[in-house]
């Protein structure tokens, strides 16, 4: 979905070479490239820690996502890129948790799109303009096994709406793009695990 926030929209341009896109609005450059190399040096720094799991005496990744998604100026870079990833049909972006929230609100500035956010106590239940039929994308942070992305899709059927897809910034390929497409929903994901952990010089993981 093209950007059609109102805020520079008019100076922005999009270019697309070669299944890469730039976009820039004469105040900063995007790239798909450029973000995926800011998340992999903070993910380097400590955004990916190991842990072990005594129950199950294995060593887990664990990604800590508010690393990212406490810095205004990523999202922002996130959000234009993310943008693209959203169905041109979609009328609202729903999201069930605060996290996502962060992310889903860069999103709503830079497309328009409405907001619709699932209330802390009413589970299954969102506030913001919702009719029955409504268009929505399910905006998360980070997928892994895509239970709760499920969930959240499921919320939306119940309250009346559409569901269309799950929009993410990361995908952990643990079995979340299977599950939601058994229900038919596409992830979009703008990265997936292996790409942010991919290193110069070496092959892709």
């Amino acid at each position: 979905m093209a950007a059609t926030s109102a805020a520079g929209a008019s100076h922005r341009s999009r270019r697309c070479s070669g299944g890469a896109c730039i976009l820039s609005d004469g105040a900063f450059t995007v790239t798909r490239d450029l973000l995926r190399a800011e998340l992999a040096g903070d993910l380097s720094r400590g955004g990916y820690v190991l842990r072990s799991d005594a129950s199950a005496s294995v060593t887990r990744r664990y990604f800590d996502k508010f690393l990212v998604l406490s810095r205004p100026g990523l999202l922002t870079r996130a959000a234009r890129l993310l943008a693209d990833l959203v169905a041109e049909d979609c009328e609202r972006l729903a999201v069930t948790g605060v996290p996502s929230a962060t992310l889903a609100t860069a999103l709503a500035q830079e497309t328009g799109l409405t907001l619709l956010l699932g209330r802390e106590r009413q589970a299954g239940a969102f506030g913001g303009e919702l009719s029955a039929g409504t268009r929505a994308t399910l905006v998360e942070d980070v997928v892994f096994s895509g239970q709760t992305a499920l969930a959240g899709a499921r919320a939306l059927r119940e309250a009346g709406a559409e569901p269309l897809e799950v929009v993410a910034l990361l995908d952990r390929q643990s079995g979340a793009a299977q599950l939601l497409a058994s229900e038919g929903l596409p992830l979009r994901a703008l990265f997936t695990e292996a790409q942010l952990l991919e290193q110069p010089g070496r092959p892709p993981l």
